[in-house]
């Protein structure tokens, strides 16, 4: 494989579209969701503030909205955590699997709501963690609601990575007046120069 069809970051290789295996997918599953499409540039700013702020080994940690799995392979691999990969859309399983093989990295993936998700069974874990899934104006009260049951459920670490969209913002304010909660912000010279804000709990 060439390396010009990913992208390699603090020892993890991101997929690009340009990628045969990619491409592949994509033409069986013409018109899948947009929004899965790609690994987003907030899950590599959420991967450099993991590197500063480690979590311990074997810390259990669920991914929302994981998308193509980009953090949730880091954190396995890296740290040695227990994690789950968990998104609405059962499309972008097979980039979640390609891109866990592509990094010979176990990670488990659930085709699921997080809304759906109980204090029950968020007891279970250490670390929530979501990258650019505050995206729409009706994601704000879903979210604030689940952070509010990891919370309960005693959940030690929330991360909640964006690039500062409006609900993003909501959610912020909604969390700091709730929760106490703060908002690093973080950037990245490479493999861009960006900038994006993590909200911490």
């Amino acid at each position: 494989m060439k390396k010009a069809h990913h992208i390699e970051y603090l020892g993890i290789k991101a997929l690009k579209s340009s990628h045969p295996e990619v491409r592949k997918i994509k033409r069986v599953q013409a018109g899948h969701s947009a929004h899965g499409n790609k690994v987003w540039r907030s899950s590599f700013v959420l991967m450099d503030y993991l590197t500063t702020y480690p979590p311990a080994k074997g810390t259990r940690v669920l991914d929302i909205g994981c998308g193509w799995g980009l953090s949730a392979i880091f954190m396995a691999k890296r740290f040695n955590c227990h994690v789950t990969g968990m998104d609405i859309d059962d499309s972008v399983a097979p980039y979640f699997s390609l891109q866990a093989h592509l990094n010979d990295c176990e990670v488990d993936f659930q085709q699921r709501d997080f809304e759906s998700l109980k204090k029950t069974e968020l007891k279970a874990y250490n670390y929530l963690i979501g990258a650019d899934i505050c995206f729409w104006d009706e994601m704000t009260g879903p979210l604030l609601k689940l952070i509010s049951r990891a919370r309960n459920a005693q959940v030690a670490t929330i991360l909640i990575a964006d690039p500062g969209r409006p609900p993003f913002w909501e959610l912020v304010d909604l969390c700091a007046k709730k929760f106490g909660s703060n908002v690093v912000t973080r950037r990245l010279e490479q493999p861009w120069r960006t900038e994006k804000y993590i909200l911490v709990i």
